[in-house]
This record gives C-alpha cells, sequence and structure tokens, in this order.
C-alpha cells in the first residue's frame, strides 16, 4: 500500500515534468541520443505504440504485478528499480524513466534492444512488425 501511494505521489509530481513529443520532436530527440537512423522509423513506431510519444507514462500493473515506464515502456522487473536507489540491468530508478530528459530512458531502451531486439515489446510486435512504418520524412536532419 505504501508502494502505491508513494508511486501516486511521485506520478504527481512528474505531471508537472510531462511531455508529449510530436513526431518530429521524437525523431529529433532520438537523433541526438544516438538512435541509428536505419532503425529510426521502427524506434519511432514503438515508442507511439507505447507510450503515445509522452514521457510520464506509468502502466497500470502487468499481469505479473511489475510496471513499464516512460516513453519507451521499460518494464521495472529487470531493468529499473522502483527504490530511491538506482538498480537493475539499467542501472536507473524507474522515476528516472519518466522525465523530459530522457537520456537514461535512452540509454535503457539501447540495452534492452541490444539484448532481446525490437521483440522485447509487444507494442512494436503487434503494432510495428511487417506493418507500415511512420512516415518520418518531414522530420529535418
Amino acid at each position: 500500500m505504501k508502494l502505491v501511494v508513494f508511486l501516486s505521489a511521485l506520478a504527481l509530481l512528474c505531471l508537472c515534468e510531462a511531455k508529449q513529443l510530436s513526431r518530429c520532436e521524437l525523431v529529433r530527440e532520438l537523433r541526438k541520443q544516438g538512435f541509428p537512423e536505419n532503425k529510426m522509423r521502427d524506434w519511432v513506431c514503438l515508442v507511439e505504440k507505447e507510450s503515445s510519444r509522452r514521457t510520464d507514462v506509468i502502466s497500470k500493473p502487468n499481469a505479473n504485478g511489475s510496471r513499464d515506464y516512460g516513453l519507451f515502456q521499460i518494464n521495472d522487473r529487470y531493468w529499473c528499480s522502483t527504490t530511491n536507489k538506482p538498480g537493475k540491468d539499467c542501472n536507473v530508478t524507474c522515476m528516472q524513466l519518466v522525465t523530459d530528459d530522457i537520456t537514461k530512458a535512452s540509454a535503457c531502451a539501447k540495452k534492452i534492444f541490444q539484448r532481446h531486439g525490437f521483440d522485447a515489446w509487444y507494442g512494436w510486435k503487434n503494432g510495428c512488425r511487417g506493418k507500415p512504418l511512420p512516415d518520418i520524412s518531414l522530420c529535418k536532419k
């Protein structure tokens, strides 16, 4: 119960930092974070399916009780710590993944991708794989 109250309070605090990126803003941010151009449309699709390009999204509990955080909807079971101390495989707190500065979320997403590819995300598997990817041709380099 304390965890629910704590997470709710932190989520409310994060609302002041919440941001919904336009598609081209997202592309610019991903380029700034060093995401490869040849996979850019996949990353944009993933983010659109997972979080609707919002930095502050925290999912409802999954079937196993875990939650997903931020732009990339990174799961707390393996990747981020729900305590105030950074931890798990990405060595971050989950709340560090729901800010407008997507540096830590991007580094964690790249680590997840390096290990599991896009198949780590159901949003990509169900909404992007084998389907038309978003048009980013108007987003300047």
